[in-house]
């Protein structure tokens, strides 16, 4: 779910971009108190959902939408103002993950970020000299700036990092020409929003361990069903051997491989609902199919060998060939159908009491409630 999520995050938003070059700029005209509005609220909400890099590359851009009054008259196109500004904004996306707000790295952004904020207000007094590299061409210096961080992609994890990169592209299309600078304060506000927006999504109804639905989607989806759709719960027999064994790190790989496999039970609908249970819910089938699904779901996991490895590995034995046993994980499955009168929480509770018959049946097996 959250691969399909980021592809829709990156391609609606830059389908948006693409699309503002070729809008007519007296089409539309946004006041600025209201971009800074926008820009000021995608500030917080990355604050809040702990974005680092956001909240740094996001703040520049609240101080280029300010009105001319209030903003003291910086001007990107000030001599090295523009540069300056993309090799910050460079930097920042150069990052990932959260650090104290007083990292040495996070201290260097803000240096940066005080170099192109003197040179946009024309502090400094430039030697006449270097006024002649000032306006040097920065589109291929864009292009390399926009595409290296691109490398660092699996890194930044969550949907949300995506709301740093936009204002970086915002620089490389304003470098272009590509549309007004009005167009392209407001496109970086709302993509930002937009990668945020769907980063509290995924936080809300997936899950983070197994990358699933998480249990408040199964509420909801379980709400919108019509009747007589089928719930299976399932059960991972024995978990806490596993976490007592080898320990927690193993079960989580187990819990990742059960939601793996479960995820590919045919016309059903994978969720976690907590610790080591899951859900299944089939929609639209027969009781027939749905069994069947079931069978062919616990035998894959029954024969899935799953290889534990070793975070630390003896000195003596470093260089050795070592034959590791693949664990063998199996669960128990209770499935129930809704009928007329039943509410979601009752379907849940005598899936439950059927998963509770299959485990006194010596688990590793399917149970049907009644």
């Amino acid at each position: 779910m959250k691969l399909r999520l980021t592809i829709i995050n990156v391609v609606l938003s830059l389908l948006t971009l693409f699309a503002l070059g070729f809008m007519p700029e007296s089409t539309f005209f946004l006041p600025d108190y209201v971009s800074s509005a926008l820009i000021l609220f995608t500030l917080g909400r990355a604050f809040l959902l702990l974005h680092q890099q956001t909240v740094f590359s996001v703040l520049p851009m609240l101080l280029i939408s300010l009105p001319q009054s209030v903003s003291m008259g910086m001007d990107m196109h000030a001599p090295f103002a523009l540069p300056s500004f993309l090799l910050y904004l460079w930097v920042v996306n150069l990052q990932w993950g959260q650090r104290p707000w007083l990292h040495p790295l996070h201290l260097l952004n803000l240096a940066l970020l005080a170099m192109f904020i003197c040179l946009a207000l024309r502090v400094f007094q430039l030697p006449n000299s270097w006024l002649d590299y000032a306006y040097f061409p920065m589109q291929w210096v864009g292009m390399f700036a926009a595409l290296t961080p691109l490398l660092f992609v699996r890194q930044w994890g969550r949907i949300g990092r995506w709301a740093s990169y936009w204002p970086l592209l915002v620089i490389v299309a304003f470098s272009h020409n590509w549309a007004g600078e009005n167009y392209l304060v407001l496109w970086v506000s709302l993509s930002a929003l937009f990668s945020l927006t769907l980063d509290s999504y995924v936080m809300a109804f997936v899950d983070e361990l197994t990358s699933i639905p998480g249990r408040r989607a199964l509420e909801f989806k379980l709400k919108t069903l019509g009747k007589h759709y089928y719930v299976a719960m399932v059960d991972v027999d024995h978990f806490k051997k596993f976490n007592d064994t080898y320990g927690h790190q193993v079960g989580d790989d187990v819990l990742k491989v059960i939601a793996k496999i479960i995820s590919r039970t045919p016309n059903a609908n994978a969720f976690r609902y907590g610790g080591e249970e899951f859900c299944l819910v089939f929609s639209k089938s027969a009781q027939e199919d749905v069994m069947q699904a079931l069978e062919l779901t616990r035998k894959n996991i029954e024969e899935y060998a799953l290889y534990p490895k070793s975070l630390e590995r003896k000195k003596n034995k470093r260089g050795q060939k070592t034959k590791t046993k693949p664990l063998h994980i199996t669960a128990s499955f209770g499935v129930c159908q809704q009928s007329t009168n039943d509410t979601y929480e009752r379907v849940i509770e005598r899936a439950d009491k059927a998963l509770y018959k299959a485990k006194q049946r010596g688990r590793n097996c399917v149970s049907v409630a009644k």
